[in-house]
Parts: C-alpha cells; sequence; structure tokens
C-alpha cells in the first residue's frame, strides 16, 4: 500500500529544498520548486545539476555500485518544473517547505497558501520549530507534519517526522509510507525544543566551537577527534556543511525552551554575526570554492577567547 502521492512541492530552493527536490524527482516523483526569484531557483536547479553529475561520477568510478547512471541525470532533471507561481503548487498533493529557520517567516508563508486555495498535505522541513505553533496558521491543522531532512539530503538516510498536536494519524502513516518511497528511513520524534536529533546534535555542535574558541583544538583536529565514532564527517565541517545561521538559530530554540546550558557558543555568534555561514556562502569555520574546502577562515585562526 503505497501514500498515494504522485506530485510533490517544494517552497524554498535552498541548500535544503533543492536537496529535497533532487531526492523526491530521483524516486520518480514530479516536482515543482518555488522560490522568491528566478535567481535563486537557477542557483537551486543549478545545485541539483552538480550534485548529480558528482553521483554519476560516483556511479562510474564504481562501476555502477554507487551514484547513478549517466542517462538518469536528464530524466531526473526533467521530472523537475522550476516555478514561481505558487498557483502551480495546486496540482501538487503534498507540499514541502524549505525555507529559513526563523518562525515568523514560515508562519507567514503557510498562511499565505489559504490566498491560492491549498489546503492538501503540508510538511515543514524544521529542524527545531515547534510544529504545533506553525500548524497554528494552516487551514488544516490536521493535514500539517514535520520532516525533518538532514544534510546533506540526497546523501542522509534517515528523516524526522514529528506530529503537531492536531496531526491526524491518516496524515502521520501517510507521510510516513511518502518517507519510505523517498528512500529515507523514518524517525519518530515528538513536538519538543529541538525535537529529538537536533536536541542531542546541537549541543554536541555547540561544544565543538568552545573547543577551537578556546583554543584547545584547531578546527582540523577537532574535525579528527570524531573518526573513532564512525563519524564521516567532523563536528566544524558538519557545521560548515549545515549552516552557521542554522545551527544558531536552532542553538537559540533550545536556550530559549531548555535553558542556559544550551547557550550558543560566543564564536558561533560573532561568526554569524559577521555574515559567515558556511559551504552555502563559502565562508564559514572553513573558506569554500565551489563546495571544495580550501582553507581556514582567517577569522576563526584569529579568534581566542581570553
Amino acid at each position: 500500500m503505497g501514500s498515494g502521492i504522485h506530485k510533490v512541492g517544494v517552497l524554498g530552493m535552498g541548500l535544503m529544498g533543492s536537496g529535497i527536490a533532487q531526492v523526491a524527482a530521483t524516486r520518480n516523483f514530479d516536482t515543482v520548486v518555488i522560490d522568491v526569484s528566478p535567481q535563486i531557483v537557477g542557483k537551486g536547479m543549478e545545485r541539483i545539476r552538480d550534485s548529480l553529475k558528482l553521483l554519476v561520477g560516483s556511479y562510474r568510478k564504481s562501476s555502477g555500485k554507487t551514484g547513478i547512471a549517466p542517462d538518469e541525470e536528464e530524466k531526473i532533471m526533467a521530472r523537475i518544473e522550476p516555478s514561481m507561481d505558487r498557483r502551480d503548487l495546486l496540482a501538487c498533493d503534498i507540499l514541502m517547505e524549505a525555507v529559513i529557520e526563523d518562525e515568523p517567516a514560515k508562519k507567514q508563508l503557510i498562511s499565505s497558501l489559504a490566498e491560492i486555495g491549498y489546503d492538501k498535505l503540508l510538511v515543514s522541513n524544521t529542524s527545531s520549530i515547534s510544529i504545533t505553533r506553525l500548524a497554528s496558521v494552516y487551514t488544516t491543522p490536521e493535514k500539517f507534519i514535520g520532516m525533518h531532512f538532514m544534510n546533506p539530503v540526497p546523501v542522509q538516510p534517515g528523516c524526522e517526522l514529528i506530529r503537531g498536536f492536531l496531526t491526524s494519524d491518516e496524515t502521520f502513516q501517510t507521510v510516513t509510507e511518502f518517507c519510505r518511497e523517498l528512500g529515507k528511513e523514518p524517525i519518530r520524534a515528538e513536538d519538543k525544543a529541538g525535537f529529538g536529533i537536533n536536541r542531542m546534535f546541537i549541543p554536541f555542535l555547540n561544544e565543538s566551537v568552545k573547543v577551537i574558541e578556546e583554543g584547545i583544538m584547531s578546527c582540523e583536529d577537532a574535525d579528527k577527534t570524531t573518526i573513532c565514532l564512525g563519524h564521516k564527517m567532523g563536528p566544524i565541517t558538519t557545521l560548515d556543511y549545515v549552516g552557521l545561521d542554522t545551527t544558531l538559530a536552532i542553538a537559540q530554540v533550545l536556550e530559549r525552551e531548555l535553558g542556559p546550558a544550551y547557550k550558543p557558543a560566543d564564536l558561533l555568534s560573532k561568526l554569524v554575526a559577521a555574515g559567515f555561514y558556511g559551504i552555502k556562502n563559502g565562508r564559514g569555520f572553513y573558506l569554500w570554492d565551489h563546495g571544495k574546502k580550501v582553507g581556514i577562515n582567517p577569522a576563526v585562526q584569529r579568534y581566542l577567547r581570553k
């Protein structure tokens, strides 16, 4: 028994939104992607194309054991319909919002869907904000649910599913099946601050920043420490991939709802204030060029907490 979902809409073509769109199209879902400008949409489509090319390269290097076959690249891109007209979303069976991790911004987007008459399944890719509060501005809160994808979305195998207070059993069952159809393992969590994954993981990332700012370790050495834990990526590199601004926003939610033990590290706050967001804009703890690490951010090297 499948989910019954055939067409997917993605609102927001940033790092997460483009990754979600790529996964949906790869799993044979017709996918509409929406953002506020042709430049943002175009950049998102370019990001998907670059990601698919890497997967084709992986397929060739591994003799077909990993990645995707070369002839799949164009088929996947053909399933993605870029648009700036929200009315194109009305034909979708489910919408997935992946805009900035900011509660007012998400609520404004969610409530605006009433203007085009959309009242079907709606998913928020929030990583920390209450699903119940977000659902309160949706016309059919029983059809609202959280799907917290991990970054990078095409690679990470799990997806956290969060029910709001009014999410119906039917919605939860349908979206759980849809999650499996996307090739992701459903991870159930309650609607509490940070849910499960970020409740555990953000303090770990935050502490790794403190290790850097106190001069205990360099970024490179801090990244090496998790090899013994079986992690494929160290915590400082992970911060750049997740986004320093996103990590800070989640930490602030945790601090606000759970107390001062979750207070963001000073260095993290300062980097975001200075416009260092990570791989998304090429500047985080490391400097990046087209997704490749090219060195340590000089601002990080200068910083030591006295």
